[in-house]
């Protein structure tokens, strides 16, 4: 996660100077990483609820590794172009759903334990917060030192190390053995449509996953354009922009702590609402604070943002981990990422759309005040009644 905030501050800028792209390319290449979880995100669940996880995250990663290798290889022989580029993005978002799906399936095989667990998932994006508000300061150093290139060179080193750290993971009880000869075209479909009908089914789980689509379309939205606001409208350099970046993000930390402290006193679907509400705010104010041209209103507009989203990051994770059967975590994971981080590719494309009519300043708005449908989606069924996780868990 730290080397991939060196790609997401590096990602558009890399576009813009060295391959000289328009404002509008940039922030459409982000979204190429995300349109693999629209293709393969069902696919990537029914296979690891088929294979043993750790396994799948150790070739993620170390598959990963290569990959961004071979991106500054290319970027320094100066064979990259656009193209290319668009190719092996599209790869790394392939190896990032199965990634992505794999690690909160393999939590609940160490943490058994459901307090243990809503720590873990605490801890977990208390790891990510960390990364999200270092990550794009050192980045803006690391890129000031290295340049645009060398950035990638980094984000190769950290999935390197992160594959040794998985697979010093020792103590955990497989869901399977994960023999292949359990992977064929029937199987996998087979265990999509569960997972499809267990997942629409459910009173909450639906609810939920349905409002992360809403948000994180128009977020990304926002999202795909920020750093070229930034970078374009208030003129900041690369280091200022890491810093305002990754600064923003502390309100996570803020969000991520506070769920860590209060896990066992917080078992009720309302605290979805108040957090989904403060992150919505949030990102309402930074339209308003980037038209304003204030830099540390858009600081304080995201860390407000980052609270809310801090607690219902990890407390929805914990939710979809106790609702959800052993075999048919993966299956259920799958499916919030298909239509959370398909969104987030449908939102960056509809911010090239929107900046090559509207702007940027109009584009911003329009992702930031768009969140707000997210909770219209969130208040029904079993999270509108305030359903008890202890009762979801029994599904």
């Amino acid at each position: 996660m730290l080397g991939t905030q060196f790609t997401i501050v590096a990602l558009p800028l890399f576009a813009l100077e060295v391959l000289e792209t328009s404002e509008a390319t940039a922030a459409m290449l982000r979204g190429i990483i995300f349109i693999p979880y629209l293709l393969f995100g069902l696919v990537a669940g029914a296979l690891v609820d088929i294979l043993h996880r750790k396994n799948v995250l150790l070739i993620g990663s170390i598959c990963q590794g290569v990959l961004f290798l071979s991106v500054f290889i290319l970027s320094v022989t100066n064979i990259i172009t656009f193209s290319l580029l668009v190719v092996l993005m599209f790869l790394n978002g392939m190896l990032t759903t199965l990634y992505n799906v794999a690690i909160p399936s393999f939590l609940p095989e160490i943490l058994t334990d459901k307090d243990n667990l809503k720590k873990g998932n605490a801890q977990l994006a208390l790891s990510e917060s960390l990364s999200i508000v270092i990550g794009p300061m050192l980045a803006g150093i690391v890129i000031t030192i290295v340049g645009l290139t060398g950035s990638f060179a980094v984000d190769a080193v950290t999935y390197f190390v992160c594959f040794v750290f998985v697979l010093f993971i020792s103590k955990f009880k497989p869901h399977t053995e994960g023999s292949l000869k359990n992977v064929n075209i029937k199987s996998v479909y087979k265990n999509i449509y569960e997972g499809l009908k267990y997942f629409k089914n459910h009173p909450v789980l639906e609810p939920i996953v349905s409002c992360g689509a809403v948000y994180g379309f128009f977020k990304y939205i926002l999202n795909s354009i920020l750093v070229i606001f930034l970078y374009k409208v208030l003129g900041l350099s690369e280091l200022e922009i890491g810093f305002v970046v990754g600064s923003a993000a502390a309100g996570f930390l803020i969000g991520n702590t506070v769920l860590m402290k209060k896990s066992q006193q917080i078992n009720n679907t309302k605290i979805l609402i108040y957090s989904a509400t403060a992150s919505v705010i949030g990102l309402a104010l930074i339209p308003i604070m980037g038209y304003l041209g204030t830099v540390y209103g858009i600081v304080a507009a995201s860390i407000i943002h980052g609270m809310g989203e801090g607690v219902f990051g990890p407390y929805a994770a914990t939710i979809r981990q106790l609702a959800s059967p052993s075999h048919m975590l993966g299956r259920v994971n799958a499916v919030q990422r298909t239509l959370n981080w398909g969104a987030w590719a449908l939102g960056s494309f509809a911010s090239a759309f929107l900046v090559s009519i509207f702007g940027l300043q109009t584009t911003l708005f329009i992702g930031g005040f768009g969140t707000t449908l997210c909770l219209v989606v969130l208040l029904r069924r079993g999270v509108a009644k305030g359903t008890d996780i202890e009762y979801t868990s029994s599904f």
